[in-house]
């Protein structure tokens, strides 16, 4: 009696035939599709690299009365003050703030806005290496911003200059 107890605890259920056989074509087939995926992806093309159109460096600052200051790093020139809730305008400078200062950045160093040979409009943090695609937050966000790359040498007119529905003016 205990020798027929011990024996149903030790054997063990046998995998044979058919179950055997589905169960090495199933992990077969799950190594060739991994397989086949890596080898697609080896043979998509490079990200094509996207040229700058025109930046332009720009510091912000908060004022005396809470707005923010917008200021040409390169000349000092004050070119807007963003005030009251600008909320969209604030929530970005806020994202990239914070990002910085996480990475043991100063406010000193100046933010990056360039608008891109496809259209695009980014402002980029070089200290935390963050960068926000403005163009993808809508028209009305985009022209907030594009407003302050105005009186820019550009090459070609970009979707940031339309967004505002004005023609890129030369320096």
């Amino acid at each position: 009696m205990a020798h027929e107890i011990s024996d149903r605890l030790v054997s063990r259920p046998k995998v044979e035939g058919l179950p055997l056989i589905g169960l090495a074509i199933l992990i077969l087939g799950s190594l060739l599709l991994a397989g086949y995926a890596q080898w697609q992806k080896a043979q998509q093309p490079e990200t094509q690299v996207v040229g700058q159109l025109e930046r332009r460096a720009l510091m912000f600052s908060d004022g005396s009365d809470g707005s923010v200051w917008v200021t040409d790093a390169q000349s000092g020139q004050r070119l807007a003050s963003i005030e009251g809730e600008a909320g969209f305008a604030r929530g970005v400078l806020r994202s990239l703030a914070q990002a910085r200062m996480r990475a043991g950045g100063s406010p000193a160093e100046p933010f990056w806005l360039s608008v891109n040979t496809q259209g695009g409009l980014t402002l980029a943090d070089p200290v935390s290496g963050r960068q926000i695609e403005l163009t993808s937050f809508g028209p009305s966000n985009l022209a907030v911003f594009a407003s302050y790359l105005e009186r820019r040498e550009p090459v070609a007119k970009s979707s940031a200059h339309e967004a505002i529905g004005q023609e890129p003016t030369p320096r």
